[in-house]
């Protein structure tokens, strides 16, 4: 680089910094391949200890955090036909749920065990979410229906709020509501025991990601151009609006920290970003890693997580890898 070049850099970097607010992106520290084909859907527990991820030719595999091996390898099907197109972890991280357009299952993440294999006939499945203790598991369905299930007993309650298909899903820690977005341009967050909606949300776009804060304080539901919006669970109204500058913005994944004060999204284009809940505010972007062979020159952040104690970072990535960074000191301000 010249000094032209660096001067016109600094400049840039100035101009960027007066203009938006940059920070420079954390450091990275820890990176492994846990897909080597890549990786299709993925999910983080909520205490980072471990990630799930679903292959193309290894099944779902769960990956201890910083592990060298996978501790558990599970293949849904016993001819592995079916491709795992939804996976989720439980609050608690005790179970996880797996699966495919016409099939589910749960498993024990901490023995490894099959805990049951369901079909779910009619209706393609286009999501999964399990509650704490893998008490409740909710289905979302390509016709719009949500099943809420209990695996222990049987109780099966569907769900007809929506027009069109279920495009994203969430559950509850306590598996008592569910917050589900939809290609008929609504969200609705409603109970799982009585089948009745709580809140609906209108959108001008098909949804496309919706999170719910762990405590109960906090939803989130973006569409598919640039609106996204943080609402208050308790009254169903509006806390903000998120700060995006760009024509278009989609979430490919997003997570409330712990205390509901941040959130983290990733997206479809390798962008990481840290937002501030009250406000809307961004506060870092970064991109996560490519293959250097990996084709398209892109990738999908499936998954991430923030402890906001510490200022980790972990993402899981359709390039396959699962990777940490290192947040400065002094992020939150």
């Amino acid at each position: 680089m010249n000094i032209k070049q660096n001067v016109i850099f600094t400049l840039v970097l100035f101009s960027c910094a007066l203009l938006f607010g940059c920070a420079p992106a954390p450091e990275q520290i820890h990176k492994k391949a846990h897909a080597e084909a890549g990786t299709y859907v993925a999910d983080i527990a909520n205490d980072g200890s471990f990630s799930v991820v679903a292959t193309d030719s290894n099944g779902v595999l769960l990956w201890p955090r910083y592990a060298n091996d996978a501790k558990y390898q599970w293949r849904q099907d016993d001819a592995d036909v079916s491709q795992i197109i939804a996976v989720d972890i439980g609050a608690d991280g005790r179970t996880v749920a797996t699966a495919s357009r016409k099939a589910f299952s749960l498993w024990d993440a901490n023995s490894g065990e099959n805990l049951g294999y369901w079909q779910s006939g009619g209706a393609d499945i286009t999501n999964i979410a399990v509650s704490n203790n893998g008490s409740t598991i909710v289905l979302g369905l390509n016709n719009g229906t949500q099943i809420a299930f209990n695996p222990e007993t049987g109780r099966r309650l569907e769900f007809y709020g929506h027009q069109n298909a279920i495009t994203d899903l969430v559950i509850a820690p306590n598996g008592r509501y569910a917050l589900s977005g939809s290609t008929d341009q609504t969200a609705i967050l409603w109970s799982t025991e009585s089948g009745q909606p709580i809140h609906q949300w209108q959108h001008d776009t098909r949804l496309t990601k919706v999170a719910l804060d762990a405590a109960g304080r906090y939803a989130l539901t973006a569409g598919s151009l640039d609106k996204a919006y943080i609402w208050n669970v308790n009254t169903g109204k509006q806390v903000t609006q998120l700060d995006i500058i760009e024509r278009v913005r989609i979430f490919s994944s997003a997570r409330f920290s712990e205390s509901g004060e941040f959130l983290i999204t990733g997206s479809p284009s390798r962008q990481i970003t840290l937002w501030r809940t009250q406000t809307g505010e961004e506060l870092r972007a970064w991109n996560v890693e490519l293959r250097d062979s990996h084709r398209p020159n892109n990738a999908v952040v499936l998954a991430v997580w923030l402890d906001e104690n510490t200022g980790a970072v972990m993402s899981e990535s359709s390039a396959g890898y699962g990777e940490w960074w290192q947040l400065e000191s002094n992020w939150q301000q």
